[in-house]
């Protein structure tokens, strides 16, 4: 049984044995798989190539903050979904149903850019709610994914199994960047070549996007726990909203969003227009902070499970707040300051998204999990819907030509990312109203850093092998009976 062999990877005294033994367990093995293809996907079909996908079509700053908002605002289909999951169950069916739906609709998107339309307005329109189609689905399988997964993977070696998840997500990531920021290089100059470019980027992300479907399905279900007398969805509202602690959390996740997707949006845009930086090289950058979030994902996961959660949140926030303000300060064609921004950013990055999800797990109540995620989600969609949507607001109708302070001058997206820092800052004193069970100081993380074995860079490196030397040590083993169910 999973639980049995969980508790075996426990008792590895190395972080090489335990990831060994991971990839050893067919359900864990068939996630990894699934989230590196599904990652995939969603980095060809986000970020570097969305914003210049955005460009290409003719988007102002406007649009653009509503297409960052897009991926925030379907949240709200979350709850219902959490309470057909808490009523009927079938977790798996829904999660693959709904990615399959939300994936295959980037094929009607591509082919909505490629037709003809002679109001750009309303091709653009048209593009932004298709969008929003696919995001709304891919929000329902989500929740569905995450209520799965949590109780798939026992609480102790939660962090590491993210971690160690995340880390292979990332190195998936960095190829795609790697491989498709190149090609919307080398066929820019072409007349038609960023339509030949963007088409071939679509495809293949729904093509990866098929691929993480066939491995997702081969994980096995887990039942919902029948051992416990179901209350009814009604009340089971207003004990979550008797929470004070959860309410805590839930009034930092959505100031904390709105603050971060206040600026985060616009960064590719910043790059590739005010900055004047070739897809090549944001590419690059994107793939450095991939490789630091994989690094970090290993290094903060094998923590949280010594430390949990609350601590490394702290201290990797304020290490973040101020990287906008960092970014107001970059001049065109200046290299080595976007460089180490992105290390520094894609690993405290890392230990926050690590940690946040498994801090939500650690405070929501097993039976009505499903039900604390969504209001999570929503949460936080509220928060990340409302900041990129008013900063584009504020960039193309009040400050559309910048501002100016004596002998400085400041672009409109540079105004945006020293509100944003200061945004960061108020949002982080919420946060201190928030308890974790078990949680430890912050001054805990560096005694434990100290003292654990085998934390050092390679490591991550070393996990990035284990899909192969699993494969060729599995050929040539006698296979045991599954033991996954």
């Amino acid at each position: 049984m999973i639980w049995e062999e969980a508790a075996i990877l426990w008792r590895g005294e190395t972080l090489s044995s335990y990831s060994m033994t991971l990839f050893a367990t067919k359900d864990f093995r068939n996630s990894f798989y699934d989230g590196m293809f599904a990652h995939m996907f969603a980095t060809l079909t986000g970020g570097l190539f969305l914003t210049g996908f955005a460009v290409y079509l003719g988007m102002n700053e406007f649009m653009i903050g509503i297409l960052g908002a897009i991926p925030f605002t379907v949240t709200i289909f979350q709850l219902p979904t959490s309470y057909l999951l808490h009523k009927h169950g079938k977790r798996r069916r829904t999660a693959y149903l709904a990615s399959a739906a939300a994936r295959l609709t980037w094929i009607v998107i591509l082919l909505f850019a490629l037709f003809p339309v002679p109001n750009v307005s309303a091709k653009c329109v048209g593009i932004l709610s298709l969008i929003f189609l696919s995001h709304a689905f891919a929000s329902v399988s989500y929740v569905a994914w995450l209520s799965w997964t949590s109780d798939l993977v026992p609480e102790k070696i939660r962090g590491r199994f993210f971690g160690t998840r995340n880390m292979l997500c990332g190195a998936a990531g960095i190829a795609a960047i790697l491989v498709f920021g190149r090609l919307l290089d080398y066929l820019k100059p072409g007349s038609y070549g960023l339509t030949l470019a963007f088409s071939i980027t679509f495809v293949s992300a729904v093509a990866f996007g098929m691929l993480s479907l066939h491995y997702l399905n081969q994980i096995g279900e887990v039942p919902i726990d029948t051992s416990v007398d179901h209350v009814p969805f009604r009340k089971d509202l207003m004990l979550l909203l008797k929470d004070t602690n959860f309410r805590s959390f839930l009034g930092f996740t959505c100031l904390w969003n709105f603050s971060v997707y206040f600026a985060s949006p616009f960064f590719t845009l910043y790059f590739l227009r005010d900055l004047n930086f070739s897809y090549g090289f944001v590419a690059v950058l994107a793939m450095i902070s991939s490789l630091a979030d994989l690094l970090g994902m290993g290094i903060w996961g094998k923590i949280s499970d010594r430390v949990r959660n609350r601590a490394i949140i702290r201290v990797a926030s304020w290490v973040v707040v101020f990287l906008p303000l960092a970014w107001a300060t970059v001049s065109p064609g200046c290299v080595v300051m976007p460089v180490f921004l992105h290390l520094v950013g894609g690993s405290f990055w890392a230990g926050i998204n690590l940690c946040m999800n498994n801090f939500l797990l650690g405070i929501a109540p097993r039976k009505n999990r499903g039900l604390y995620i969504s209001f999570h989600n929503i949460a936080g969609g509220v928060g990340a819907s409302i900041g990129p949507i008013l900063a584009g607001f504020i960039v193309t109708s009040l400050i559309p030509e910048g501002l100016r302070f004596f002998s400085w001058s400041l672009l409109p997206l540079q105004i945006i990312f020293l509100t944003s820092t200061v945004l960061r800052c108020l949002s982080l004193q919420i946060f201190k109203y928030v308890r974790e069970p078990g949680e430890v100081a912050a001054g805990q993380i560096v005694r434990t850093i100290r003292s654990v074995r085998g934390l050092n860079v390679a490591n991550g490196f070393n996990n990035l092998l284990h899909p192969v030397l699993e494969t060729s040590r599995n050929k040539s083993e006698p296979q045991s009976p599954s033991q996954d169910s």
